[in-house]
């Protein structure tokens, strides 16, 4: 049996949402899908508000899940990290290892803004992802609409938040990690004009993932009435990236 991840003894359990199988969340394979609580971001059209605000009532004992991950380890090929923000938990690294000594793999999704926590899982061999997707949401000059904290931007200057995904990326691409990169078509956050500034940063081989916003349950509420972009305009921005030299999709 698979040791229980180790916690300070004053710490409460963490609690995740859980999905004990997918089809969708890892690419090419069946996956389980872990949900962490908690985000560092407040985008406004986000879908995950009870994850993100801590207020989802359908949380597992993430010892539960592992449990549960252990009995069908041999009907699943991989684990999906996800949230809100994974590496916002300090047990990661932990958990990480204790899913690849069962023989899975994992991704892990992320915002890209922790470039130095990232940097620790992917120097070690028993704590690397096997595959993370990184999501890029929209230029530098909007990233300051979307972090939780004040503190993280400089008056007048490029986000920091922004910054660290600028490092993030860097970092998956010099470890030639499978990776990908995701971009959400949000109307004012991400158009012709951000495809075209962030092209630049995002590696020519990488794929390049653009999805349509979705209205329903955002984080504020006014985004529910917000209507989502039609297919013709989400192809205009892929043939934009590909124009661009990067490998753009259609998701």
């Amino acid at each position: 049996m698979m040791n229980n991840v180790s916690l300070p003894s004053s710490s409460e359990p963490i609690r995740v949402g859980f999905r004990k199988t997918s089809l969708l969340d890892y690419p090419a394979r069946l996956a389980s899908v872990i949900f962490f609580t908690g985000c560092n971001f407040r985008c406004p059209w986000c879908h995950n508000r009870e994850l993100v605000l801590g207020e989802a009532d359908d949380l597992l004992a993430l010892d539960e899940c592992l449990s549960i991950i252990e009995k069908r380890k041999h009907l699943v090929q991989g684990v999906v990290l996800t949230g809100g923000e994974p590496l916002l938990q300090g047990i990661i690294s932990e958990l990480i290892a204790q899913i690849h000594e069962l023989g899975l793999l994992v991704k892990l999704d992320t915002n890209g803004s922790l470039p130095e926590k990232l940097a620790t899982l992917i120097e070690d061999p028993r704590t690397r992802p096997d595959y993370v997707a990184l999501d890029l949401k929209t230029d530098a000059r909007r990233y300051n609409d979307l972090a939780l904290a004040s503190a993280q931007i400089k008056a007048g200057q490029m986000s920091l938040c922004f910054a660290g995904v600028i490092q993030s990326l860097e970092l998956l691409a010099g470890f030639r990690e499978q990776f990908e990169v995701r971009s959400v078509v949000v109307p004012d956050y991400f158009d012709e004009e951000a495809v075209e500034t962030l092209a630049a940063l995002v590696p020519e081989e990488t794929p390049w993932y653009f999805t349509a916003f979705a209205p329903g349950n955002c984080l504020d509420s006014r985004w529910n009435d917000i209507l989502p972009p039609d297919t013709d305009y989400i192809d205009a921005l892929v043939h934009l990236a590909e124009k661009l030299g990067r490998k753009g999709l259609r998701r």
